[in-house]
């Protein structure tokens, strides 16, 4: 049993006889002494409220003890935030996005503001959805800063984006105005690319955009734990100013399927009962290791037991390449850009996902395999190993070719079982350390601390 309140524990210690006990007056309690009948009470009603009856000696009936009355403090003020996302659609990569904002309004005042599409008009855990309209860059500068202006109006002063360098410039000069914070999201060095090659002009004005703002911001948010270190140094950012934060993963909606249901998701997708199907999604550019993913069906088919398929899903740069590689062999597949709200029937759907990238930060295709329990292979690129763990068996140094084959057919050489027993481990993995609500937790108390007076 709880203990009892701190007030009904004192009386309850003191013995005392019953008839000691005072009672108040009617005056003391607040009940005028005459004209009771007024307000209907009966002398029965009024004896169970407390009042004496009469005849009965009013300084000497027995009172049960009381809690004392609770102080009236003021509540607290809910933490106010605009989440910030470029766009926002079920079938675009900001999906995961309502799943969080679900979770995160349980802990914050939350607006969403999104910069292109059309988004809902309510969600989940959200107060107010602004949509930044406009066409070209003027207009959605203009439109912007409305946006920030209703925002401090209506109390919002906290910031956190996803990338949006345009809004981070608006919130940036509007700053003077209306004194808000800034937590701005990157992970991830986009400067990698193929030896030999230069900067697009396009990567070197984001870049550019990016080193002039981010001095600017009150907190540089990124992760898992690797990408600390990498990302205070590729921005030169203090680090007083780095928090850490993970990607979420939704569990309820990327879960695996039933043996009926991944037999007719692998039939509509054109897969036989007796391939191995290797999975990539992602970026089809050279950051990504698309260019490697012709070599690797090649090395993995020419010694492999049954027949292997490599299913590419994704757009890019590469994709003319990619598709003209595939073009000539049997078995590797582009399925071009697959809706997100898509995808957990084809990770579920594979046997192996296949990550063989040369950069990454905190890449959602591990969140969004292991959460389908489908085994991976990835190298050690970004944050790669702080998602799957350090004691995951397949992880390969980053450019490794042979060690990626070796690690593809390690998996394809463990049984049925052993698979689903690696990729339930891994679902759980997901489930308990990457969920929404476990995250929406991390960022209100990154939000909270920024706005605790220094």
């Amino acid at each position: 049993m709880s203990e009892p309140p701190a007030a009904e524990r004192a009386v309850s210690e003191r013995v005392v006889p019953e008839r000691a006990v005072a009672e108040p007056s009617v005056h003391e309690r607040g009940v005028p002494e005459r004209g009771l009948s007024e307000r209907g009470l009966s002398e029965r009603d009024l004896s169970e409220r407390g009042v004496p009856e009469r005849g009965v000696p009013e300084r000497l009936v027995s009172v049960p003890s009381r809690p004392e009355a609770p102080t009236h403090e003021r509540p607290v003020a809910v933490p106010r935030l605009v989440y910030v996302v470029p766009h926002l659609s079920p079938a675009e990569h900001f999906a995961h996005v309502p799943a969080l904002l679900a979770e995160l309004g349980a802990h914050l005042d939350v607006a969403l503001a999104v910069e292109r599409g059309t988004p809902p008009a309510q969600l989940p855990g959200v107060r107010v959805v602004h949509r930044v309209a406009g066409r070209g860059r003027l207009a959605r500068m203009l439109s912007t800063a409305l946006t920030i202006r209703r925002c401090a109006r209506a109390g919002y002063d906290t910031y956190f984006l996803r990338y949006s360098p345009l809004f981070l410039i608006v919130l940036i000069l509007t700053r003077p105005l209306y004194g808000h914070r800034t937590l701005l999201w990157r992970s991830g060095l986009p400067d990698v690319r193929p030896p030999g090659s230069r900067l697009r002009l396009r990567d070197r004005v984001g870049m550019a955009v990016n080193a002039l703002t981010v001095p600017f911001v009150h907190g540089f948010v990124t992760g898992p734990e690797t990408m600390l270190p990498l990302m205070a140094a590729r921005w030169n950012v203090p680090g007083h100013k780095m928090r850490l934060l993970y990607n979420d993963i939704d569990t309820t909606r990327f879960t695996p399927l039933t043996p009926a249901e991944r037999t007719a998701a692998r039939r509509r997708l054109g897969w036989s009962d007796d391939e191995f199907v290797l999975l990539f999604v992602h970026r089809l550019s050279y950051r990504k290791g698309a260019r490697l993913l012709a070599p690797l069906y090649d090395a993995v088919t020419a010694t492999a037991l049954r027949p292997v398929r490599l299913a590419v899903a994704g757009d890019g740069p590469d994709r003319s390449l990619i598709g003209g590689q595939a073009a000539v062999r049997e078995r590797m597949q582009v399925l071009g850009a697959v809706p997100n709200r898509d995808l957990p029937a084809v990770y579920a759907a594979a046997d192996c996902v296949v990550m063989p990238s040369y950069e990454e930060g905190f890449a959602r295709v591990l969140l969004e395999a292991m959460a389908c329990a489908v085994p991976v292979v990835t190298t050690d690129a970004g944050g790669s190993v702080d998602v799957v763990g350090a004691d995951y068996p397949h992880i390969v140094a980053v450019g490794d070719l042979p060690a990626f084959v070796a690690a593809v057919h390690d998996v394809m050489s463990t049984s049925a079982q052993q698979r689903a027993a690696l990729g339930a481990r891994m679902r759980e993995r997901a489930r308990s350390r990457f969920s929404p609500e476990r995250i929406a937790h991390m960022l209100a108390a990154i939000v909270k601390a920024e706005q605790e007076p220094a």
